[in-house]
């Protein structure tokens, strides 16, 4: 079920939530304050070679769209795809979010302009000195105080040529989309404990990694930990490289959680932000 809330509004009346329901087959109204567009890296495609579109959604200041957790509320923008036959379209990758905190709720997202990359293969047989059209539908919410749906049925034109790519002017924006990918934890080493009432996620990094001063866990589901608590970082006991990350379960967390996925956003001394994938298996923390 999305997670959408209004804050402009006490409560949802009936006519509200049927409204959010029929989004999926209802067009909402045009976008006011989020600008979409289908972008791509290259200028140019070739048969069998990998290449990058994106969603790029520039939003109004204030406003906000949200991760593929959205938190508390919101709801994850969506692509779906009408691509020529033969190409396929893998998942959105997904740059690490900021945390918005509005009363008590609190909600993962970005601001300002978001490029989401998306990696497209052409068929082996595709054949030079024609052009494609890619085509896809994008839905997502975008919030301030109140929420609204966002919809918009977009495209891009590429020629197919015999030689390699070329890049687009679009090439840095996706560079800079991919620079704040998580990254494969490599060298890094995580583990999650449970007690009654905290999930702890210790984290042991590469060696010769400059001291972190700050960490957030970004889950990759919901109803795993409580997104408006504290999370607490600190040099774990007696350790010399390790860490701990302190969280609350959410309240209506399945028990034991199995496991920790999602994304550790760390900060360093001179401000150096560095985002790394977590898959821990959960246990019970010893006394």
């Amino acid at each position: 079920m999305p997670r959408f809330r209004s804050f402009g509004l006490p409560v949802w009346t009936a006519a509200g939530v049927c409204a959010l329901a029929s989004w999926a087959t209802a067009a909402p109204p045009a976008s006011k304050h989020v600008q979409p567009e289908l972008v791509a890296d290259v200028e140019t495609i070739a048969a069998g070679r990998p290449f990058q579109a994106g969603l790029r959604l520039r939003m109004d200041p204030e406003w906000h769209t949200y991760w593929k957790n959205p938190g508390d509320s919101g709801l994850a923008t969506r692509l779906t795809w009408k691509l020529p036959d033969g190409f396929q379209a893998g998942p959105i990758e997904w740059p690490y979010p900021k945390v918005f905190k509005q009363g008590p709720v609190t909600s993962y997202g970005y601001t300002d302009e978001v490029l989401l990359p998306v990696t497209i293969t052409p068929p082996a047989t595709l054949a030079a000195g024609t052009s494609v059209t890619l085509a896809a539908r994008a839905d997502w919410l975008e919030c301030r105080e109140a929420c609204l749906p966002g919809r918009r049925e977009l495209s891009v034109v590429l020629p197919v040529r015999g030689e390699a790519p070329r890049a687009s002017a679009q090439a840095p924006a996706f560079a800079a989309a991919r620079a704040r990918l998580p990254q494969a934890g490599a060298g890094w080493t995580f583990e999650a404990r449970e007690t009654p009432d905290k999930v702890v996620l210790v984290v042991e990094p590469p060696r010769g990694q400059a001291a972190i001063h700050k960490a957030t866990f970004f889950p990759d589901r919901g109803q795993l930990i409580d997104h408006a608590a504290a999370q607490t970082w600190a040099r774990a006991a007696g350790a010399t490289a390790g860490y701990r990350l302190e969280m609350t379960p959410a309240p209506n967390a399945a028990r034991p959680l199995g496991a920790l996925e999602g994304v550790l956003v760390t900060e360093g001394s001179s401000g150096a932000i560095a985002a790394v994938r977590v898959e821990a298996k959960s246990t019970k923390e010893k006394p």
